[in-house]
């Protein structure tokens, strides 16, 4: 299980974690939940940083070792980590929220330049084009997997393509935040993935950047 995964697009809620029946000690919430086969009991233990989990075996009074293992098979061992995966899925659904950086976008970019979000594709409510009043593209929001940029994470980031000069394109790149552009001109447009670690003043001034440079190059 990739836990730590949904700290790059949400935060702890504190309060709700506590109405989750969660206790705190020191800066860690854990709470046990039975499990459904015989014995075995699954502890998660959560920070604002990090999540973890540990399954038992109650009746050997040890940590059951399969849980971890990837590449463990069978039916007992499956049916445990589906139950763990299940619960996991509605801790994150009752105790955490989503970070919207996209939203802060959106609100900046209509608030500074009246864009509104042109969306790429019926059904899919993520994916836009932010364009200036000549219908140029200065940014592009959407979802992609992971590792698409070469990170090893599974599920996908949320991510913005802006524009820029080729010297600052390869003065941001660091491959941890900024990377080269997802399906763009790679020379003058970049990616930046939009997790809770951005700056977003830093980010701000990226699209303004990127803004300024469509609109000189149209005039």
């Amino acid at each position: 299980m990739e836990l730590e995964k949904i700290y790059d697009t949400h935060e702890l809620n504190k309060q709700k974690v506590i109405q989750e029946g969660f206790i705190k000690e020191k800066a860690t919430y854990q709470k046990t939940y039975p499990l459904k086969e015989k014995n075995f009991e699954v502890i998660f233990y959560l920070t604002e940083k990090r999540a973890k989990v540990k399954v038992y075996d109650k009746e050997l009074k040890e940590e059951y070792l399969p849980f971890y293992v990837e590449e463990q098979t069978g039916e007992y061992v499956t049916k445990i980590k589906e139950e763990v995966e299940n619960i996991w899925k509605e801790i994150v659904k009752n105790c955490f929220e989503v970070i919207s950086i996209r939203e802060k976008i959106l609100d900046y970019v209509y608030k500074k330049y009246h864009t509104k979000p042109a969306y790429l594709w019926e059904n899919d409510p993520i994916s836009c084009t932010l364009k200036n009043e000549n219908n140029k593209w200065y940014g592009i929001i959407m979802e992609i997997p992971y590792k698409t940029l070469g990170i090893e994470k599974l599920g996908k980031v949320p991510i913005i393509n802006l524009k820029n000069t080729e010297e600052k394109v390869l003065d941001l790149i660091d491959n941890k935040e900024y990377f080269k552009a997802y399906h763009m001109n790679k020379k003058y447009w970049y990616t930046i993935t939009l997790t809770k670690n951005i700056n977003m003043k830093k980010l701000e001034k990226l699209i303004d950047e990127s803004y300024n440079l469509v609109e000189k190059k149209k005039s």
